[in-house]
């Protein structure tokens, strides 16, 4: 499911300008010779009236064109976090009505270009083929809800990227972390694509998707032929077996990073240098089961910069309270 969260769509400041792109100009003439149409479910806002302007607008910006009619279900806000959703699985868009006219505006917007891409690059097929590996499905939705907040930014002259960021001091949760990962990081992923090859580089993207958070901190490294989450050795010593493994990936890394100031500090320099992570389950000969998490950096100068930080996220967690943290080359071994 593709939603539209509370933060991504504030829109404090933001222009509704609907009018500005000349409208289906460079669109790719749609294989029917019926245009699709938008139909309502519910009661719709005034502003709903701005629905087959907006599918006309995005075809011109992102030069593809529907393929099938919609249906926009307008209902009352229940959940205070979500402002509209859609689901390629059963083809449902969303929208709620409690919503101001410009944050209604983009929220729409938003919610139809899902499913655009939808239509052109079957969302449903690509969410099954990821589903299995968190960080991948991760990759996946950032790809999908970036591009969509790409659209919102420009064609509604919403910097959303200036609003992106995580709070110097505090706490923070994991929806916010998750919404400036997937809106902020995802659009910056696309843009880097598109200026690399254009929306046809978008295009292929979603053919061939990045399988790792990695790749969406780093787009460099997809761009250079990257695709599937690399893995670490997980060290082993006399007596010791492997029970288990998988990769947690650079998300996960980065957010527990992103929970306590402290290392919170840290995390541009660990987006730019974290390489590739395994976590490792370890029975030893006294038949004890160990956690051993190694995590690859691309210098031992990274590794040891970012061992204290690595070590005092970790045991702020009760869960790895007793974890130690050891600095092997450019790999970090934590272990509890």
């Amino acid at each position: 499911m593709c939603g539209m969260v509370a933060i991504a769509m504030t829109l404090s400041g933001c222009t509704t300008r609907l009018n500005d792109v000349a409208v289906a100009q460079n669109a790719r003439p749609s294989q029917s010779t019926t245009r699709p149409v938008v139909t309502f479910d519910g009661t719709p806002p005034p502003w709903a009236d701005t629905a087959t302007e907006i599918m006309a607008q995005l075809e011109a910006w992102r030069d593809l064109s529907f393929t099938s009619d919609l249906q926009v279900t307008f209902e009352t806000q229940a959940d205070p976090t979500l402002n509209g959703w859609y689901n390629s699985e059963t083809k449902q868009l969303s929208v709620t009505t409690d919503a101001s006219e410009t944050l209604g505006q983009g929220v729409l917007l938003h919610e139809i270009f899902h499913a655009l891409q939808d239509q052109n690059f079957d969302l449903y097929n690509l969410r099954v083929q990821s589903m299995e590996e968190p960080d991948y499905n991760q990759a996946v939705s950032a790809i999908i809800e970036g591009e969509a907040m790409l659209a919102v930014s420009e064609l509604m002259n919403y910097r959303f990227l200036d609003h992106a960021r995580l709070p110097a001091a505090g706490e923070v949760n994991e929806a916010l972390f998750e919404s400036i990962f997937l809106y902020g990081t995802g659009q910056q992923f696309v843009q880097a694509i598109r200026e690399q090859g254009g929306w046809a580089a978008v295009d292929a993207m979603f053919q061939d998707p990045p399988q790792s958070t990695a790749l969406i901190f780093s787009p460099d490294r997809y761009i250079a032929g990257e695709r599937t989450a690399r893995s670490v050795d997980v060290p082993l010593s006399a007596g010791e077996s492997l029970q288990a493994e998988a990769v947690r990936g650079a998300y996960a890394v980065h957010w527990l990073f992103a929970r306590f100031p402290e290392s919170r500090m840290q995390l541009s320099q660990l987006a730019d240098s974290y390489v590739a992570d395994t976590l490792g389950i370890v029975s030893t000969e006294g038949e004890e089961i160990l956690h051993r998490w190694a995590v690859e950096f691309e210098s031992p100068e990274a590794a040891t910069a970012l061992r204290v930080s690595f070590e005092d996220a970790l045991r702020a967690d009760a869960d790895t309270a007793l974890a130690t943290v050891s600095v092997d080359e450019s790999i970090l071994i934590a272990q509890w």
